[in-house]
């Protein structure tokens, strides 16, 4: 096994894949639907759900974002209808205080034109209350809504999303059909009666763990999002066969390093019983202290592209026995991304001091966490995601000099620190085209000197008798040399 030292890996240069900066220079596209199956764990729709119950799709409790894109789409005026509706709190709330526009938070897209859609109660005394009533009210022709887009040509995105409102907010959803002019594209949405549900059992993805088992998300914590939290080791992953090229795989995500941090420097564990631990720091230690670092391979958890045969049972618990051509990006926290900003931070349990006070009343601030669940609910991580997704967008990139098989996924190995957290949501694959792609970088990559690196990441003059990575103007591979 070759000892890959992860403090390198942004010059590492691995199995014809390198890791890139954040700051990479390039447009991206997004593939997902060409390659990856079921990215939100059920078919078709990119982002998340809570169920599909009696062929309508729904989101109870948060925010969320449910979207896919049609490749190559051409010029044209199109127009998408689906039947949904939204209500923005328990029953009697909506039905008081969705009038007039406001307090409708949930929109159908297409492209970059939207329509608010329908309240429960938008001219309708009695409503449904259940996905089968919503089923019935959708065959029954009731909350159609519309909404036309001038498409300049190109890829097409549509999809349905919720900024998120109150404690109890609810949005159904179901036939989506697409049209422009006398033509009818809504065979192109897959999925688009929602005739098939969420399946964490699929195929297509490797749910087995570092223990060998078998760990799925968690869904229905309210919100659009799944995650993991104070749990046994899972490991999320897919293989898929891509072309040549430069790719991003990524999700919107955080792991929160330990129990949720408070002013004071106490924490509260996940089952809502403050108190210090004195044997793990807390998230404002960890952010506070700088603790921590690439290769601890116990308290992170990683986005990963592996480029072994099978998928990587285990990310790491040290650097010695880390697989070989695997890719890595850590996770960063809340405190990190948030700049120790302690208010702005989604928090998964209610806010209050060392006696339990609670703090944010639940209808007068929109997307927090109004009361105590046993796990956490993900109504505030869900809503950030969905509100701010580039600042919680963390991701890895690799290059492809041939095409190739490649596993994609999310894992973490050790359930450590206590009372960590990870909700993630929007797993998506891209492409990077334009300048990088171009005939002139091709052909100042053809005239470049190769440059060798062993497999430590240390360059190497004059290479032999071994495996090294050679770097040729803006492209990568691995070689034996003999």
């Amino acid at each position: 096994m070759v000892k890959f030292n992860f403090k390198r890996s942004a010059m590492l240069l691995g199995a014809s894949a390198v890791l890139l900066s954040a700051g990479a220079a390039g447009t991206y596209r997004d593939v997902t639907g060409k390659y990856m199956q079921n990215p939100a764990f059920f078919p078709g729709w990119q982002g998340a759900l809570t169920d599909v119950v009696n062929g309508v799709g729904e989101v109870y409790n948060g925010a969320f974002n449910l979207y896919q894109v049609l490749p190559d789409m051409p010029e044209g005026e199109y127009v998408l209808t689906a039947d949904a509706f939204y209500r923005c709190g328990y029953n009697d709330y909506a039905k008081e205080n969705m009038v007039d526009g406001k307090n409708h938070y949930a929109y159908l897209y297409l492209g970059d034109a939207k329509v608010e859609v329908k309240g429960l109660f938008d001219g309708y005394e009695a409503a449904p209350n259940s996905t089968e009533e919503a089923a019935t009210a959708f065959a029954n022709g009731l909350y159609v809504n519309t909404v036309t887009y001038k498409h300049p040509g190109g890829d097409l995105v549509l999809g349905i999303k919720n900024l998120g409102g109150y404690n109890d907010e609810w949005c159904c959803f179901d036939n989506f059909q697409l049209k422009s002019g006398d033509t009818d594209y809504t065979e192109l949405i897959k999925n688009a009666q929602f005739e098939e549900g969420i399946d964490m059992g699929a195929e297509c993805w490797d749910m087995v763990n570092s223990t060998g088992g078998v760990k799925t998300p968690d869904v229905n914590k309210g919100g659009g999002v799944y995650r993991k939290t104070n749990a046994s080791p899972y490991n999320f992953g897919q293989q898929v066969e891509l072309p040549a090229g430069t790719y991003r795989f990524s999700a919107l995500t955080f792991l929160r390093y330990g129990g949720a941090g408070n002013y004071d420097g106490k924490i509260i564990t996940c089952k809502g019983e403050w108190g210090l631990i004195d044997s793990d720091p807390s998230p404002k230690q960890w952010y506070d202290q700088n603790l921590y670092t690439e290769d601890n391979f116990l308290d992170n958890a990683y986005l990963y592209v592996s480029f072994e045969e099978d998928k990587p049972s285990n990310i790491g618990v040290s650097v010695e026995t880390l697989e070989e051509n695997v890719v890595l990006t850590r996770l960063k926290g809340p405190w990190q991304i948030c700049e120790g900003d302690y208010a702005s931070m989604p928090e998964n349990e209610t806010r209050g001091t060392a006696e339990g006070t609670q703090i944010e009343p639940a209808y007068d601030v929109r997307n927090v966490v109004p009361n105590w669940c046993d796990s956490g609910m993900e109504r505030e991580s869900a809503a950030a995601f969905v509100n701010e997704p580039e600042k919680w967008l963390q991701y890895v990139e690799f290059t492809l000099e041939e095409p190739a098989k490649v596993w994609v996924g999310l894992g973490k190995d050790e359930n450590r620190p206590a009372q960590y957290w990870n909700p993630f949501a929007d797993f998506k694959l891209e492409v990077l085209a334009g300048e990088d792609t171009g005939v002139e970088s091709a052909i100042a990559t053809e005239d470049a000197a190769p440059v060798y690196y062993n497999l430590q990441g240390v360059r190497v003059a004059n290479p032999s008798n071994g495996i090294f990575i050679v770097k040729k103007g803006n492209k990568t591979s691995k070689q034996v040399i003999k």
